[in-house]
């Protein structure tokens, strides 16, 4: 394969950092291409991507193959748990088995269930800003876009405050090795599958309790499925893990990407303060402009013709979202960030069967989330001389460590 393809440094930090010239070429020169350095399928172009997510022979079931990618047969055994806990996820199902999963957790996703946190989210953007006004600076990244998700999705499982900051070490050592970490990868699986017994553990403990005491959160929700035969205690565990995992690090991300966008583009930024009412279409913008997750990973079942390449059955395959957002036979002009962007139809958060569970929560957390602060704070602006830093270290997502701002 490498004889008819050229060859691209797909895990250079400085194209990870400003990926997009790449793409482009990969787009023009190779828009399927067998990456010798990844030892997998790469896929850039928007019809190829969004046709791949929804094609039934490009299978979810790739936990086995993220691990493997990662790590030499020998130590693999480092990262067993957190592949067991990882195969009874919904994320990664296909079929009947990925249907009956995802019907039960779409009951807590329904936008009227979405809609009755909508003051919940409002609160906790309120209560986050409280905590920085009077300041003349402050890190979005760290000060409202790490906490926000996370005490959101915590309230949603009635999660005690206290266990709120071991979740989001464990929901940050999980994603580092999920996301294909470019640091050391036996140490990445041993953190993940550390993470992935302790919360297994703190779920299981949670499970009993609810089961005494049922509630209105999701994790009694997850029961009633059980107690109706639909679900195993352990397939209870897993979706929860999934649902509290997902939802935190993609929002944390998303939101600074947001924010950032907005800030380094003024005259978009002033046409969101002239009509907030372009919040919805400025959030999609984000999404399409700099999604928290770059890359869809699918295992091909069996041979799978796209563009005249033909992928092997067991072949992994990552399907560029990021790449896709900006093709421009799709989004003219788009390497422009445009708020009033119209018929924008991104697939940041995917298509298909395994469309993003959760995007209506992190759509509302994003739009009262840039809503809130920006109205709180009219004079916010990106902090000179102290440049914000990304988070790129793995090859699926992308954030922020740090975005500081001034507000006076």
């Amino acid at each position: 394969m490498s004889e008819i393809s050229p060859q691209y440094a797909l895990k250079d930090p400085a194209v990870l950092a400003d990926p997009h010239p790449l793409y482009h070429r990969m787009r023009r020169e190779d828009p399927v291409h067998w990456s010798e350095s990844l030892r997998a399928w790469f896929v850039t172009r928007f019809d190829d991507v969004q046709s791949c997510l929804r094609d039934p022979r490009l299978s979810s079931r790739r936990t086995d193959s993220i691990v493997s990618s990662q790590l030499p047969a020998g130590d693999r055994p480092l990262a067993a748990d957190y592949a067991r806990l990882s195969r009874g996820m919904m994320l990664f199902q296909d079929g009947d088995d990925h249907h009956r999963l995802r019907t039960l957790g779409n009951h807590a996703f329904t936008p009227s269930a979405l809609d009755r946190f909508r003051p919940v989210v409002q609160s906790v953007v309120d209560e986050l800003l409280d905590r920085v006004a009077g300041k003349s600076s402050f890190d979005v990244a760290r000060d409202l876009a790490q906490p926000l998700p996370a005490v959101v999705i915590a309230r949603m499982f009635d999660i005690p405050a206290a266990d709120r900051a071991s979740f989001q070490e464990w929901a940050d050592a999980a994603a580092t090795f999920f996301g294909g970490t470019l640091g050391d990868p036996a140490a990445s699986a041993r953190a993940a599958n550390a993470a992935a017994l302790s919360l297994e553990q703190y779920f299981l403990k949670l499970l009993a309790e609810r089961r005494r005491q049922p509630g209105d959160d999701l994790m009694s929700l997850l029961i009633h499925g059980q107690d109706e035969g639909r679900l195993s205690a352990e397939e209870v565990c897993c979706q929860c893990i999934m649902l509290l995992t997902g939802g935190h690090v993609t929002t944390i991300d998303q939101f600074s990407n947001t924010i950032y966008a907005i800030l380094a583009h003024p005259a978009e930024l002033q046409k969101l303060r002239n009509d907030p009412a372009l919040i919805k279409s400025a959030v999609e913008e984000a999404v399409r402009y700099d999604g928290a997750v770059g890359l869809a990973r699918r295992v091909a079942a069996e041979d799978v013709e796209v563009r005249g390449r033909t992928i092997r059955a067991g072949n992994l395959v990552y399907l560029s979202v990021a790449a896709a957002n900006r093709d421009p036979e799709v989004f003219p002009d788009p390497d422009r960030f445009d708020v009033t962007r119209s018929g924008n139809k991104h697939i940041g958060f995917g298509a298909g069967p395994h469309i993003c569970i959760g995007s209506g929560l992190a759509r509302r957390e994003l739009e009262i989330g840039v809503t809130t602060l920006l109205r709180r704070f009219p004079n916010l602006r990106l902090a000179e001389g102290n440049p914000p830093r990304r988070r790129c270290e793995t090859l699926v997502f992308r954030g922020f460590h740090s975005l500081p701002v001034a507000v006076s």
